[in-house]
């Protein structure tokens, strides 16, 4: 498949990961349990298939076992459940509002710990797809910016993003391993992590569970965790982390499109042009960026 190809399939898994998970968390189940039921339905999914690649890779967990630990605190861990609490205390405005954010903290995140510095263009497209994630989040309405609160759900998102940008930025970092192994390793430590939280802090009955809470759960365990997250290690591997951050403000129009299929929402004039803002952004930033840089390299 083609580089970006890697990059959107994860942001259409977690679009729908968001809206179940808005869902599932609005039917009163903790964030806790859906965090660790998810990945340990990942865990059992995937580890068939990934255990000969953690044998042959065991070499090197056991030389990178601390920065497999941190992967896992920051990608597996706090991003999913920091996400998860955020959305039982803070609006769906807020929280679409904050993580179109997380491409900036992707560009500072990697400026500061890798020393990586973004082009004209890059940063131009930056600002013009931030702001068609403003256009859809605000409905059009400056209004609605002015009516903004920050709450203790807000706080949560904003953690969550903070998380998420670190993870990123580090897999240039990661351990030249299988990234099947990788994502085993680092999901079983992740979900490790979350147990005792679960065990804590998890007000739900696990045999209140609908048929309908794990089918959500399910589909965040297969298309949000694990096809997502390798989909994602490969296309920051292949593109980087800067031109990854871009693709994160495809997240809300994926999430209207959702929407509109799941939940019969109506596409508004607004909606039409943040969507096409955000393309534009995307494709000042990588596509022209990338061809301004061959110009230059032939000349």
């Amino acid at each position: 498949m083609p580089a970006f190809v890697y990059l959107l399939l994860p942001i259409l898994f977690w679009s729908g990961n968001y809206v179940l998970g808005r869902l599932t968390v609005s039917d009163g189940i903790d964030p806790y349990t859906i965090s660790f039921f998810r990945w340990s339905i990942a865990c059992l999914l995937i580890l068939p298939f990934a255990y000969p690649k953690i044998v042959a890779d065991w070499a090197l967990v056991r030389k990178h076992w601390p920065m497999l630990l941190l992967f896992a605190l920051l990608g597996i861990c706090n991003y999913n459940l920091f996400l998860y609490i955020g959305l039982t205390s803070t609006t769906v405005t807020n929280a679409v509002l904050l993580n179109s954010i997380m491409p900036v903290m992707i560009l500072i995140t990697a400026r500061l710990l890798l020393g990586t510095k973004t082009s004209t263009l890059q940063n131009t497209g930056i600002l013009i797809s931030t702001l068609g994630a403003f256009v859809i989040v605000s409905r059009g309405s400056l209004d609605t910016f002015l009516h903004l609160t920050i709450s203790s759900g807000d706080l949560w998102i904003i953690t969550a993003a903070i998380s998420w940008a670190i993870y990123s930025v580090l897999l240039t970092k990661r351990p030249t391993m299988n990234i099947l192994s990788f994502f085993a390793v680092t999901a079983m430590l992740g979900t490790c992590i979350q147990f005792p939280l679960f065990l804590l802090f998890s007000s739900t009955e696990v045999t209140t569970l609908t048929g309908a809470n794990w089918g959500a759960i399910i589909y965040m365990g297969i298309f949000a965790s694990i096809g997502a997250f390798i989909c994602w290690n490969i296309g920051v591997h292949k593109l980087g982390a800067a031109t990854a951050g871009h693709f994160v403000h495809l997240l809300p129009v994926f999430s209207i499109f959702l929407s509109v299929l799941f939940l019969g929402e109506q596409i508004e004039s607004f909606h039409g042009v943040g969507i096409l803002l955000i393309f534009t952004g995307i494709a000042t930033a990588t596509i022209l960026n990338q061809r301004v840089k061959q110009d230059k390299a032939q000349a």
